[in-house]
């Protein structure tokens, strides 16, 4: 499936998801086979990256993700910030690259969802 089947759009007031018809389908077979495993095993799927591929040049190509007043930009600026700390205290190799942003379904137990919930904001 091409990058051209889903887009990500990201403002204040939300993230919008637009996905084809053969988009959804997939998304829905995959959170169906995720849904049907035991909550503990944290099955998930990783949206952007399932709808990534290579092109004929071998270059990696992802899912749009476009936002307004440059949302996009600092969400991803503060991804390769993380990244780059990581390099810096070894914890990471010196070539390691930050991944796109992503959106991910995981399927969890009521404990880990209160878990996540009850977590302080930092």
């Amino acid at each position: 499936m091409s990058v051209d089947t889903m887009a990500l759009y990201i403002d204040c007031t939300g993230l919008t998801v637009y996905m084809t018809r053969d988009a959804l389908r997939k998304l829905a077979t995959e959170l169906t086979r995720i849904s049907e495993a035991p909550p503990q095993d944290c099955f998930e799927i990783h949206v952007r990256s399932a709808f990534s591929h290579f092109d004929e040049y071998d270059n990696y190509a992802s899912p749009s993700f476009k936002s307004s007043g440059g949302l996009a930009a600092m969400i991803e600026g503060m991804h390769a910030a993380v990244v780059n700390d990581a390099i810096q205290r070894g914890e990471a190799p010196p070539d390691a690259l930050p991944s796109p942003f992503e959106l991910t379904f995981m399927h969890v137990g009521a404990e880990a969802v209160k878990e996540v919930a009850t977590q302080l904001d930092n």
